[in-house]
Formats: C-alpha cells, structure tokens, sequence
C-alpha cells in the first residue's frame, strides 16, 4: 500500500491536473542604447536667392560686354571713317588741280607748244603735291588701331588701305609721265568698288555716330561732267 503523507499545504495546495499554474510572462528587456544626437538636415532657403543673384550678375555682365564691345566698335569706326575722308580729301584736291591746270591750258592755245609745256608741269606738280597728300591719308587710316576680334572692322580698313596704295603708284607715274592723268585707272576704279561693301557692312547698329550718311558721302557718284581723271576718288 502506499503510505500518503499529509500535504503542509493542505488540500488546497495539492497540485491539480486541472488548472495547472500559470506561466510567468517572458521578461521585457528596454533599449538602452542612447538616441542619435544627429540634427536632421535643415532645409537652406538662401540656396535659390544666392543661384538668381549670380544669375543676375551673370546677366549684367555679358550685357556689360556686349555695349563694351559695341561702343569701343563705334570708336573704332568713327575714327577710321574720319582717316579715310582725310585720305579722300587729298584725292579730292588732286582732282581739283588737274582740272584748273587743264582749264588753264583750254583757255589758252592748244597747239602752242609752250602751252603744252606749262600744262605737263602744272600737271606733274599737281601729281607730286597729291602724292605727299594721298600718302598721309593712307597713314592716317592704316594708324587707326582695331581690336583684334573686330575683323569687319580691320577687312574695312584693309580694303581702304589697297585703294590708297592704288592711288599713291597713279600719283607717282603721274608725276614723271602727265599723261597717266589721260588714261583710265582700272586698279584705282576697282579697288576703289571693293572697298565700299566692307565698309558699309563694318558700321556698328545701332549708328551711334551717324557714320552711314558720312559713308553715302564717301561712295556717291562723281560728277557726270569733269575734266579730271576718268577713275574715281
């Protein structure tokens, strides 16, 4: 038999099938790791305002360097259009002594020899005295200094500068042999025609110094009637 033992915690105590004791709950461990110190990123509001006021500054400049640019264009031009009326004046003045001397000589005896004579040296004095002008003119405009980038500019003055040079070599033949003054001067006429597009084309716009009208000035048309030379200035 089995010998039974009283239990010290009575009948209540005794352990039941029934209701089995209940299991602890499992234990919670805290995080005790210590928060991040790190600041979100803050949100830079002056970013735009700082990118449009170099965008601003960008703009002033590059439109700072455009009038520049145009201004020192108009100086440029305005110089050389004034060398090459200088230059055209000489040319002028030459005419203008050829047709006194060849008035001179119409009024007088044609086939007086000493007439003849007074002519051809009134001519090659002319031719001589035109020659240190033209020279001068051609000076003038070749010292005119253009910016290197101002290419329409320096073709202008180039072109300009070939139709002085043409003039000085018909001076000086001139001036040895008068009757070069009876003979059309194909390189004179023709330099003279090239020369007109690229300075037309070189004129800064807007116009600043009214250069176009000096321009018209320059190339009009000589006078249907004249007793000088047959080439233009």
């Amino acid at each position: 038999m089995l010998v039974e033992f009283p239990s010290p915690l009575g009948d209540n105590g005794a352990v039941s099938d029934v209701n089995p004791p209940p299991v602890p709950a499992p234990m919670e461990y805290l995080d005790t790791a210590p928060l991040s110190t790190v600041e979100p990123p803050r949100r830079r509001r002056w970013v735009p305002f700082v990118i449009g006021g170099i965008a601003f500054v960008l703009v002033l400049v590059g439109v700072g360097l455009v009038v520049g640019d145009w201004a020192a264009r108009s100086v440029e031009m305005k110089a050389l259009v004034t060398q090459i009326e200088v230059s055209e004046h000489a040319m002028e003045e030459t005419q203008a002594g050829v047709k006194a001397a060849v008035d001179e000589f119409r009024s007088q005896d044609p086939n007086d020899d000493a007439n003849r004579t007074t002519l051809d040296d009134a001519l090659m004095a002319a031719a001589a005295a035109g020659l240190e002008g033209v020279s001068n003119g051609g000076q003038k405009v070749a010292a005119v200094r253009v910016l290197p980038w101002h290419t329409g500019i320096k073709q202008a003055q180039d072109a300009y500068l070939a139709h002085n040079k043409a003039w000085q070599d018909y001076l000086a033949q001139a001036a040895k042999d008068p009757g070069a003054f009876g003979t059309e001067q194909e390189q004179v006429n023709s330099t003279f025609a090239d020369a007109e597009q690229p300075i037309r084309g070189a004129v800064p716009s807007p116009d600043l110094f009214r250069l176009k009208a000096r321009v018209d000035t320059i190339f009009a048309p000589p006078p249907a009637d004249s007793s000088g030379p047959s080439q233009q200035a």
